[in-house]
């Protein structure tokens, strides 16, 4: 097992106190792939260590659990949805005008402090050092034996709980009325879950996904993803799989938390984010937003709502856009990596009208397995015409924020060489040609080869399989979310 996470001397090598160092510092931390191993070897054991371990470090900051009641949270969880549903729950929020909105989620696009948002904008490079360097020297200049949970306690959080920290800091400095807070993993262990006195709940999508950490079916995941349900405090889920459904209901009594489930909205309301799954998490934004006001007395009209969800985006889930540098090359992304959000893109990939070519970049995400991913997509999109399909780890020269903090820190092309096989197989045997596939070593080759090699004439390329691939493929080819 790797020793705990322990609290370095800031970098010396880079101007001290800026966003650049910040980010730095944080990428020095232990990362969130190396804690879900760590918990999947300890057979769960280090879960019962992570919520008072997280109460320690809130204390180091000169804050109480009990403060973060002031933010008024909108707690969020699920498999498929969470994000799009705090994305659906922002916008709305700020159409009232007379609130201060937090929103934090994850994981970032392209840098970062995309993560920490106050009134829709990230915190700006100048803030997030600010607010970063707060938290790590008031943690460092700490005792350590200061709340020390047990003996491998680490002297600094990991990644992930640190931004969590973070964003908890910086929601309190900035004094906001509402905070949307999405959770990282699971629920039940969650950093997030510190939070003792949300508004209210929501719990999107449920699915199988980080079963290593979660357990390998869906009450068991469920169970976890429940964890946020906290006594008398209302409760909001969508349409689930029945055993998950039922655990969820057993949570919410046991809790006397009343549980409503929500059905998708009519095609009469636009929405902002595209895709017919939308309208599921839009219905459960909605639900949160009407039990918000209902709890706090803010008055959010059904106006506001309805210009929320319209006006609503989220960059990397069903977005497109023409290339810069060739208006014949049309992106589309999605950072789609579960069986369950692949067929969701899919669908909204194959709903959309194409030309002659399409061509695929795919990137498993770690612990995902090829075969299902791409032969879903593959039967969805059965109508399009694939002309072949690029393999790349999530490796980007772009910028130190490109850091995947959820995958081990090597670029091993094994998997992408697997995949490429699983792709292989999956073509349907006919005298055609054959669909072309590529294994390039990283997300800038990628757009390279795609642009030189295949953009001569109209082409429409689907980018998914991971949020990171999107995120790269979004600052290499876009420049910009």
């Amino acid at each position: 097992m790797p020793p705990p996470a322990t609290a370095t001397a800031p970098t010396e090598c880079i101007d001290s106190r800026t966003y650049e160092s910040a980010v730095h510092d944080l990428n020095s931390l232990q990362s969130n792939y190396q804690t879900l191993q760590q918990i999947k070897e300890s057979g769960g054991q280090l879960n019962e260590y992570s919520l008072p371990e997280f109460e320690a470090f809130i204390e180091k900051t000169g804050h109480t659990v009990t403060d973060l009641n002031r933010l008024n949270v909108i707690h969020i969880t699920g498999t498929k949805g969470k994000g799009s549903t705090c994305a659906f729950v922002d916008s709305v929020l700020r159409q009232t005008g007379k609130l201060k909105v937090g929103l934090y989620t994850s994981p970032h696009l392209i840098e970062v402090r995309e993560r920490i948002r106050i009134n829709g904008e990230p915190l700006s490079r100048e803030a997030f050092g600010k607010y970063f360097y707060q938290v790590y020297d008031k943690i460092r200049a700490s005792k350590p034996e200061l709340r020390k949970v047990h003996e491998g306690s680490p002297d600094m959080p990991m990644y992930f709980r640190f931004l969590t920290l973070m964003a908890f800091h910086a929601f309190l400095a900035e004094g906001v009325d509402v905070a949307v807070v999405e959770v990282g993993v699971g629920g039940q262990y969650d950093s997030t879950n510190v939070i003792r006195q949300p508004v209210v709940c929501g719990i999107a999508s449920l699915g199988l996904d980080h079963q290593a950490a979660l357990g390998a079916t869906i009450d068991q995941i469920a169970w976890h993803k429940a964890g946020i349900i906290k006594p008398r405090v209302p409760v909001f889920t969508v349409s689930q799989p029945h055993d998950a459904l039922n655990v969820i209901r057993q949570r919410a009594e046991k809790c006397s938390a009343p549980l409503q489930v929500v059905t998708p909205l009519p095609d009469t309301q636009e929405l902002g984010i595209p895709g017919i799954h939308q309208r599921t998490n839009a219905a459960l934004a909605s639900a949160l937003c009407h039990t918000f006001s209902q709890r706090t007395g803010h008055v959010i009209s059904a106006t506001c709502i309805a210009d929320g969800l319209r006006l609503a985006q989220w960059p990397g889930r069903s977005q497109r856009f023409v290339s810069p540098r060739n208006p014949k090359l049309t992106w589309f992304v999605d950072g789609a990596h579960t069986i369950e959000s692949i067929s969701a893109c899919a669908q909204w990939f194959a709903s959309l009208d194409h030309p002659s070519r399409c061509l695929l970049l795919f990137n498993p995400a770690k612990g995902r397995e090829s075969k299902e991913l791409l032969a879903t997509l593959l039967e969805v999109t059965g109508e399009c015409q694939w002309i072949g399909a690029v393999f790349c780890p999530n490796v980007s020269v772009s910028r130190a924020d490109s850091i995947n903090k959820n995958m081990p820190e090597d670029a091993d092309l094994a998997i992408q060489h697997d995949a490429a096989q699983v792709w292989e197989s999956l073509q349907p045997s006919s005298s055609a040609p054959a669909a072309a596939k590529h294994i390039v070593p990283s997300i800038n080759r990628a757009v390279e080869l795609i642009e030189s090699k295949y953009a001569d004439a109209p082409l429409h390329v689907l980018v998914t399989g991971s949020m990171h691939l999107v995120g790269g493929v979004l600052d290499i080819a876009k420049g910009s979310i």
